[in-house]
């Protein structure tokens, strides 16, 4: 019987919105890969929380940020209790991971060198990025065996950089894309293996796209694991004269956003 291919996943600890890929890769495909750990890293990595708050703040709405500070509470009260998976239900990534026995650790810079060390021990086949906030350096880019995966949620070379779903809204686009990537030192550059799209509902918001899309990324995620087990992959070459990059929004381009029609939640 051939191995099964051996992945680790580094994130974002966001229940919102990492939460919704994991339970739907683990529900359809856990069996069918090796998962040896997810390790996830603080939310937004290094940027400040009270600007943070204060740009929800501006995107959401004052009543939008209490529903999804509320949300994000429940979330976090509720994950200390059994998760069922017969019900699917699950409120935090280490309670979900506990559950289908994948080790979870909170994790600090990832590029730091008893992190990197720990993946070369564990020699896994692929590194896989699920919304890391930080940027990963060449040693732990050339820690796993195969290299690194990347997953982002726009048509890439375009809409390189963070929340490109906010981006993709902000400038009317009728889809929202997703393109994995093999991932080297250069934001969102690696030759891309799989790029999809998803078409933007009308009236739908900024929240329950990115759910969606996440949900949608897993099921590409599990279709790019398979050709590469199978060596069967293909990879495409960006054309980075097409590139486009946005950083997180000002609270004046927030402000815009719903300026515009847009509606966040």
């Amino acid at each position: 019987m051939k191995d099964k291919l051996r992945i680790e996943f580094i994130t974002d600890d966001n229940p919102l919105y990492v939460l919704p890929f994991f339970e739907e890769f683990l529900r359809h495909y856990a069996a069918e890969f090796e998962i040896l750990r997810v390790s996830r890293c603080r939310p937004m990595g290094k940027r400040s929380r009270i600007k943070l708050i204060r740009g929800l703040i501006c995107l959401y709405g004052f009543t939008g940020f209490l529903r999804l500070a509320a949300r994000l509470l429940t979330l976090q009260a509720s994950g200390i209790l059994p998760f069922s998976r017969r019900t699917g239900s699950a409120h935090s990534l280490s309670q979900l991971c506990r559950n289908y026995s994948i080790p979870c650790e909170k994790i600090e810079n990832p590029n730091r060198a008893e992190f990197v060390e720990k993946i070369r021990g564990e020699a896994p086949d692929l590194l896989i990025s699920v919304a890391c906030p930080y940027i990963l350096k060449e040693t732990l880019l050339a820690a796993p065996r195969l290299g690194c995966l990347n997953i982002h949620h726009a048509p890439l070379p375009r809409y390189r950089g963070m929340m490109p779903t906010f981006w993709q809204m902000f400038h009317r686009e009728t889809e929202v894309g997703l393109t994995i990537h093999w991932m080297d030192e250069r934001i969102d550059e690696g030759r891309a293996v799989l790029q999809s799209a998803l078409e933007i509902a009308p009236q739908e918001t900024l929240d329950h796209l990115i759910q969606r899309s996440k949900r949608h990324g897993a099921h590409c995620m599990a279709q790019v694991l398979r050709k590469i087990a199978s060596q069967t992959q293909t990879v495409v070459t960006l054309d980075q004269g097409q590139a486009s990059y946005f950083s997180f929004p000002t609270l004046e381009e927030m402000r815009e956003f719903r300026r515009r029609g847009l509606r966040a939640i």
